[in-house]
């Protein structure tokens, strides 16, 4: 007998799909910290498939990503940012939500995750030891990522993500993904018809070619 493939990602792949997930279309909705604990911050807008709260409503697209006994957490400004106002303005919810800039979050891999440091104008760390010491890619999860000119990069020692309804296990992330593109499909399917779903700003964005 033939030995099976595994073709489940590891949890380093099931990051980097959450991070094209999110940064696709999302934007930052929110932080929070509890240090030395936990910090945490929260998107909305992502590409995974959670169901509607209720009957006629869009599925829901939030998720947040839990950093628990964090080392290192900075805020980032680049371009002419030259305050960080915006910081206790987005814990606050009064400033919008900034989009995430697509192809600028990432997770771990300091190949790519460096040159987005390193566009950093300045940082203010809140906790733990600056972004650009040497530690900070050895620490077992770490993530950078900019929307427009405002940016994060948090390191830790455990990572666990949820939504609305609970904890989310990583190993879901593809999942969740795929179901996002499987409502994708049907959204398109419908439209039009008598059985339309409810109108969806992200399914809008990409029209599917036809014909």
């Amino acid at each position: 007998m033939q030995e099976m493939i595994n073709t489940i990602p590891s949890d380093k792949d099931q990051l980097d799909i959450l991070a094209h997930a999110i940064s696709d279309m999302g934007h930052w909705s929110w932080w929070a910290s509890s240090f030395p604990g936990v910090f945490q911050v929260e998107f909305g807008g992502t590409l995974l498939y959670f169901p509607p709260a209720s009957e006629g409503n869009r599925p829901q697209t939030k998720i947040a990503i839990r950093f628990s006994d964090p080392v290192s957490v900075s805020f980032l400004n680049r371009g002419e940012e030259t305050d960080f106002d915006w910081v206790d303005l987005l814990h606050e919810d009064k400033i919008d939500s900034p989009s995430c800039s697509s192809e600028e979050f990432v997770f771990g891999n300091p190949e790519y995750a460096m040159p987005l440091l390193n566009q950093a104008s300045s940082h203010k760390t809140v906790h733990g030891y600056e972004p650009l010491a040497g530690d900070f890619f050895s620490e077992p999860f770490c993530l950078v990522f900019w929307c427009g000119d405002n940016g994060l990069a948090v390191a830790s020692k455990d990572l666990m993500l949820l939504n609305h309804s609970g904890v989310i296990p990583v190993s879901n992330v593809q999942e969740l993904n795929r179901e996002w593109w499987r409502y994708w499909r049907e959204y398109w399917d419908k439209a039009g018809t008598a059985e339309a779903l409810p109108k969806d700003f992200y399914c809008e964005v990409t029209i599917p070619i036809k014909g």
